[in-house]
């Protein structure tokens, strides 16, 4: 059977004992804790064996990187976690943190990565130094992710639930918030910090459940702590549509892990029984109907005829109809032409002897070479009297 980590924490004001104490507390850990107050007390036990010690930056007898420096020397095989406080430096030079075989993190610490560290450190320097460097990737923003309608939480039933909670941990104030920065219940003295703002802050908790839950399986419920000098706040979810912020005094917050633990997640379980089943229901976004264009016939394609050649037409060459030459007279030699229309007749006696009978008879003979008379009754039948 494995033996349980064993931690050495080394602190002059002893705040860093009580926040390693309450993190192990809130994942539920067994280890061994040995509380120092410098750097003297902490190198003898190290000789009984530790896998991580966690030191504040600023010992009595030397800084906290010159401690950690001592400590991989006479045990290479501890994990080394230097806390800076509040009036702390951020980050540390770069000629200090160059290469370090420790890790360095300042307050307000972030929980999520400070446990992940401290649990990586208890294992061996190397996983430690590797869980720094992991990031969590595939955040979505609060506001891009479409989660669908809140539930509604019934007020009266769990402002009882949290009344109760305020009189347990001796709290400063408890807010309720729904994932949409909506304070829907605020219960004590929270008119000393800016809810609004303080909710708004906290949304992308609510996101970061939503892509832990899969990886960690079945459903999440978290709580979190913010170190701050004026206060101190937990934050419980509540399924995944609302969360809880609990506040304490700057100086008292760090010591109430165990309680918060206890009676918060009790009071989150009530009112997610409150909700049932919408707690962790999240109702996918509705896609807008595309509509559906009417089939239109696919066009024939069009088939390129080639156009017909027409050869030209032989048409078999025929020989002229030969025409017979018409009569052909000979010309009237010295025609005088003026004589023969310029002829006066209007002295001529041709008007009474041209309808004579005797004369007309005579011209009858002439043409018909008959001497035969034509009667007056004849003439007038052929059109040549008149009645």
């Amino acid at each position: 059977m494995a033996s349980m980590p064993r931690i050495i924490t080394v602190d002059p004001t002893w705040t860093i004992s009580r926040i390693v104490r309450s993190a192990m507390d809130l994942m539920d850990r067994s280890i061994i804790q040995v509380d120092v107050p410098n750097a003297n007390d902490a190198l003898e036990e190290l000789g009984q064996g530790c896998n991580l010690v966690v030191c504040a930056f600023e010992l009595d007898e030397m800084k906290g990187f010159e401690f950690a420096l001592r400590v991989k020397k006479e045990s290479p095989e501890t994990s080394v976690i230097i806390l800076g406080d509040l009036d702390d430096p951020d980050e540390l030079d770069e000629e200090t943190s160059h290469e370090s075989p420790f890790i360095y993190m300042s307050r307000p610490v972030d929980i999520q990565k400070f446990l992940r560290v401290m649990v990586a450190g208890m294992e061996n320097p190397e996983a430690m130094m590797a869980a720094l460097s992991t990031k969590v990737t595939g955040t979505v923003s609060a506001v891009s992710l479409d989660m669908g309608p809140i539930p509604n939480l019934d007020i009266s039933q769990a402002q009882s639930i949290v009344d109760s909670l305020l009189t347990d941990l001796g709290a400063m104030a408890i807010i309720v918030a729904n994932r949409a920065g909506e304070v829907i219940l605020e219960r004590g003295a929270v008119g000393y910090i800016d809810r609004e703002a303080l909710t708004t802050a906290l949304l992308p908790i609510m996101t970061t459940n939503i892509n832990v839950k899969d990886l960690v399986g079945g459903q999440v419920n978290t709580v979190q702590f913010y170190d701050g000098e004026d206060y101190d706040v937990f934050v419980l979810t509540i399924g995944l549509h609302h969360f809880m912020c609990v506040m304490f005094d700057g100086q008292m917050g760090s010591r109430q892990f165990g309680l918060v633990n206890r009676f918060g997640r009790r009071a989150v379980e009530d009112m997610i029984a409150l909700l049932g089943a919408h707690a962790f229901f999240i109702q996918p976004p509705v896609k807008p109907e595309t509509p559906v264009e009417p089939r239109r016939a696919k066009p024939k394609k069009q088939v390129e005829e080639e156009p017909v050649t027409l050869e030209p037409a032989h048409i078999g060459e025929t020989a002229p109809e030969e025409v017979e030459p018409s009569l052909q007279l000979d010309p009237i030699e010295n025609l005088d032409a003026d004589a023969l229309f310029s002829m006066d007749i209007s002295n001529m006696e041709l008007g009474d002897d041209l309808f004579d009978p005797e004369k007309l008879g005579e011209l009858a003979k002439d043409n018909t070479g008959q001497s035969k008379a034509i009667s007056w009754d004849d003439a007038e039948k052929l059109g040549l009297l008149k009645k």
